[in-house]
Order: structure tokens, then sequence, then C-alpha cells
């Protein structure tokens, strides 16, 4: 079966507001493929794997607690996708993102790069 990238951008969207290891760990493993690598500016040497960004998922929803992320439709071009997102945290505070996606042949994300706005 191959997966929608549209469905994959929903899926891993909906793993940030799962607050339970266990279901957004489930979840990625749906989407993410075994070795997918996924960068962002608080992870910049990078994870490989659904495990290890399940990891890092839960390790910023404990350090902004009450974090919601809201992220625009994606843009998909062949294998890649981009799209915009903003995060709003408990305390008011909002900043905002843009994540670029690489999809392998199965339709999960193989590469994953984010960057928060200036």
């Amino acid at each position: 079966m191959t997966l929608d990238p549209t469905t994959a951008c929903r899926l891993y969207d909906e793993a940030w507001a799962t607050s339970d290891y266990e279901t957004r760990l489930a979840s990625l493993r749906t989407i993410w493929a075994d070795d997918g690598l996924y960068v962002d500016p608080d992870v910049p040497e990078g994870v490989r794997g659904p495990e290890a960004l399940a990891t890092v998922i839960d390790e910023q929803l404990q350090l902004y607690p009450g974090m919601s992320i809201v992220s625009g439709a994606p843009d998909v071009l062949g294998d890649r996708a981009w799209f915009r997102w903003s995060a709003t945290l408990a305390t008011g505070d909002s900043f905002s993102g843009v994540d670029f996606v690489e999809f392998a042949p199965d339709g999960r994300i193989a590469r994953f790069t984010g960057f928060y706005e200036p």
C-alpha cells in the first residue's frame, strides 16, 4: 500500500497533538520510514526512525506543556512536499516555521527538515 503524501503530513501533525507516547509511536510507525531522518533547529544532528521521533516530540511536549500546532495544507510535488505551521504555547507566545518533506516510494516520510521562521 502506498500512503498518500497529504495523509502522511496530516498524521504527522496529529502526532504532535497526541500526548500519549505509545499512541503517538503507533501512528508514526505507519507514516515514518524505519530509517526516516528528522532534522530541525532543536535537533540539528537529526534522529532516525519513528521511535526516535516519538521521543523528540515527547521531549518538546514536556518542555512546552499546552503547546498547540496548526499546519497549513502541504504543497506536494512528486515525492516532496512543504508546508507552513504555527505553534502557540500555553503562555500565549507563538512561533512559526516551514517544513520540507521527502517521501519514500511507499509514501512514508523518509526525510523531514524543519525550519523556524525569523
